[in-house]
């Protein structure tokens, strides 16, 4: 009997072997790649104090000489916030959180004074988007459609490209408040993906974020919670390295100017071998309440794969181009993962850009 299921285990090992060398010389023979590069990156809406128009520029350099074709950001995708709107009772929190009532409220009124809904204004968005050129009319169009459609980090860009001005009633004073919010924010979404955008003359950022596991969150952290609040491991975790050299980096970053070493750092093999070995490790084998910290880890990769699967959406409008993806840096090594396995995908990183130099 033993025999047996040895044979059945070796026999199933063989087929699963045989298929990952079918899909690797699959992949091996495709006729273009499309490079894409996960940059890691700290939350900079973190940091208190207007960073300088230059504080970045080590940053942006080696990224606009990878010149993307493509640049995607950690928020959610307009159609998911439809999605949610009309979902769960459990979304609501998220839209609150991720999305804020001044957005939701805007785009209402955006929809009224243009007379569409969501889905139609994102339509109309497109439409513009695929235009050859835009004269400052049709931005400001474009930014007015993409407001109305929650695409906010395009509506963002458009704002940039119209000098942060707009004809006289044309834009609500709370609209062109927010505008002015969003693009002297610290955020990575504005000092990074925004800025490379403007150097590089692209007309849309892509959001590419994804909680639509939400719905299932609640009950699996309320039972995870009592374990957490007693653990010693995540105790121990905020003394770490994993912590504390990050929050170095950043601060000898507001001191010096020096931000470049920590995005080094995040993109570095070593930090993600510590979101791995010391961040996630603490759902799965440490001291954590073992079925809610599963759930817990199984729900971070539905957001992760969830992301992957709009990351390989705008892979597909550029076959054969170069896109840079700024997320969180401890999602990606979880989104490599997952890209590595993508036909016709070829990662690239944000180090080996700068060992070049």
């Amino acid at each position: 009997m033993i025999r047996i299921l040895v044979v059945g285990i070796a026999l199933l090992l063989t087929k699963v072997a045989v298929a990952d060398d079918a899909i690797a010389q699959l992949s091996e023979r495709v006729k273009m790649k499309t490079q894409v590069m996960v940059l890691g990156s700290a939350h900079l809406s973190t940091i208190q104090e207007p960073l300088a128009a230059d504080a970045l520029q080590e940053v942006l350099e080696p990224l606009a000489g990878f010149k993307p074709t493509a640049i995607g950001v950690e928020t959610l995708r307009p159609e998911d916030i439809i999605a949610m709107q009309h979902g769960s009772e459990a979304y609501q929190p998220i839209l609150q959180q991720f999305v804020g009532t001044r957005l939701q409220t805007l785009a209402e009124q955006q929809q009224q004074t243009l007379a569409v809904t969501a889905s139609q204004a994102l339509a109309a968005m497109h439409e513009l988007l695929a235009e050859q050129s835009l004269d400052s009319a049709k931005r400001l169009q474009l930014l007015q459609y993409a407001i109305a459609g929650y695409a906010t980090d395009t509506a963002a860009l458009q704002w940039h490209y119209l000098h942060r001005q707009a004809p006289q009633d044309s834009l609500s004073s709370e609209l062109v408040d927010y505008l002015n919010r969003l693009t002297s924010t610290n955020n990575e979404r504005n000092s990074v993906a925004a800025a490379l955008a403007q150097r590089l003359q692209l007309n849309r950022i892509y959001p590419i974020d994804d909680h639509l596991d939400k719905d299932m969150y609640a009950p699996v952290v309320e039972r995870l919670m009592p374990s957490y609040m007693a653990s010693e491991y995540m105790k121990t975790l905020q003394a770490s390295d994993y912590i504390t050299k990050p929050e170095q980096l950043k601060q000898a970053g507001l001191e010096r100017g020096e931000w470049l070493p920590l995005f080094q750092w995040f993109n570095s093999e070593a930090y993600q071998q510590q979101v791995i070995n010391t961040d996630r490790t603490a759902f799965v084998d440490k001291d954590l309440d073992p079925e809610s910290a599963l759930a817990r880890f199984a729900l971070w990769e539905v957001r992760n794969l969830n992301m992957t699967s709009n990351i390989m959406r705008v892979v597909t409008e550029h076959i054969g181009g170069r896109v840079v993806i700024v997320v969180g840096a401890n999602h990606k090594v979880f989104l490599e993962r997952y890209l590595a396995n993508m036909i016709a995908v070829e990662l690239v990183q944000f180090n080996d850009l700068i060992a070049e130099e």
